[in-house]
């Protein structure tokens, strides 16, 4: 995993996909990432706190996470994903259920 690479990650229900923008590795030898998560208005909404802006101005969304907690997507996997999707959603009636 690379600075660059699409990752996923599942959290509390929501599945959140990001590009890694940066890399550290701690005295352990663990690699911890930076990601711009993308389209992460339901994470934000599911994990809305009051002290998302802390005292010290510290963005509580900002973190890093380690290698075991992200999994690296394709693009071509998920076009391939949202193509298949379109096909099928044509042949059945769409019902309209509130969601984030």
């Amino acid at each position: 995993m690379n600075i660059g690479t699409l990752v996923w990650r599942n959290s509390q229900g929501n599945l959140r996909i990001g590009t890694v923008t940066g890399k550290e590795l701690d005295e352990k030898g663990w690699a911890h990432f930076t990601v711009n998560w993308h389209d992460d208005g339901c994470h934000r909404m599911a994990t809305d706190r009051s002290d998302k802006l802390r005292k010290d101005n510290v963005d509580s969304y900002a973190r890093t996470y380690r290698s075991d907690e992200l999994t690296v997507a394709t693009v071509k996997h998920l076009e391939k994903a949202a193509s298949a999707h379109h096909l099928l959603k044509d042949y059945r009636s769409e019902q309209q259920f509130p969601a984030c």
